[in-house]
């Protein structure tokens, strides 16, 4: 097993055996109250976790002059991440599941599948990294404020598996960011979070794959980052750095849209797309006023064989936007 944050190799010492989910690790409860499965998510407020503001849709993003909460000023001198985009050009696609032809419809929460048109744009080569977070934190674009929602949870004894500010490498995606913490993130850096059908429409191209892939293999180590044997991360214990999985490259060349770290999108959480509301034209879902639950798409690697239709491609779940559990990560468009 890799190296291993002290908090976490204690915990494993602990555990003979060890029934290991998305929502439990060595008997740890690590849910934060969010349920999985084909009804929407379960809005639950965690001690230490605030609800969101569904009144605004705007992040504040604060100044070089302004002061954190703790009188600390930005870090002038954080590096900005480097630029890796890949361009997908204006496509009319195929979203979502179609009824016995793909499979997991219903556990998907994928239908009906509907024609989309979606414009132009770019969407990061890969997740977002620790470092790269780390750097938004230093420059006090990503922030937690006081009365404000969670936007990210550091290591620390109460957070053993999150990674930021934690001994994992560079490289590994961020975990435990928020909704709000990955748009926080985006905006900082004149981007945004993909839409839905953005997102899929990378992950699946134009011809109707079950996964990034392809429609065979299933999922496993050699083509995903899920859980292994014994252990998440391929029985390495977490995650893997961004990029690990070649063979799981998706039709645009674009890593992790399958396995590693869930990652949000813009779009409200609706519980499938039968709606008049839907838009068809590769735009974000977005109620008039914004309720606590967003999408978010691709499964993670807490996630094992059992439960191989949350990695495809077109896998639609959701969680609360203020949800900063272990296995959210994410990456931008533009």
């Amino acid at each position: 097993m890799r190296a291993m944050m002290p908090a976490l190799a204690a915990l494993i010492l602990l555990c003979v055996s060890c029934v290991e989910d998305d929502c439990v690790y060595c008997g740890v409860d690590i849910s934060g109250g969010v349920k999985y499965g084909t009804d929407a998510p379960v809005i639950v407020k965690d001690q230490d976790t605030a609800q969101p503001d569904i009144g605004s849709t705007d992040t504040d993003i604060v100044s070089d002059e302004e002061e954190s909460d703790d009188g600390t000023t930005p870090d002038e001198d954080a590096v900005l991440p480097v630029e890796n985009m890949v361009l997908i050009a204006e496509t009319t696609f195929m979203m979502g599941c179609e009824d016995g032809v793909a499979p997991y419809c219903t556990e998907t929460n994928a239908t009906p599948r509907h024609e989309v048109t979606v414009l132009g744009f770019e969407l990061d080569v890969y997740e977002v990294t620790k470092k790269d977070f780390e750097a938004c934190i230093a420059a006090q674009a990503c922030k937690n404020e006081t009365e404000e929602p969670t936007q990210y949870n550091i290591h620390d004894g109460e957070h053993p598996f999150c990674i930021l500010h934690g001994s994992y490498g560079d490289t590994y995606p961020a975990n435990c960011v928020s909704w709000h913490g990955a748009r926080a993130y985006c905006e900082w850096l004149g981007k945004r979070l993909p839409t839905e059908a953005e997102w899929e429409l990378a992950a699946r191209g134009t011809d109707d794959r079950w996964y990034p892939w392809g429609n065979t293999p299933g999922p496993s180590c050699s083509n995903t980052v899920m859980e292994g044997n014994s252990d998440w991360g391929c029985d390495g214990g977490l995650s893997l750095p961004v990029g690990s999985m070649e063979a799981g490259k998706s039709p645009h060349d674009i890593y992790d849209m399958a396995g590693n770290v869930w990652e949000w999108v813009e779009d409200d959480w609706h519980d499938d797309y039968d709606s008049a509301d839907r838009p068809d034209d590769g735009s974000a879902w977005i109620d008039a006023t914004r309720p606590a639950n967003r999408v978010m798409r691709g499964g993670s690697f807490m996630i094992g064989s059992d439960e191989p239709y949350e990695f495809t491609a077109y896998g639609h779940y959701g969680a609360p936007a203020d949800d900063a559990g272990v296995s959210r990560g994410f990456r931008c468009a533009r």
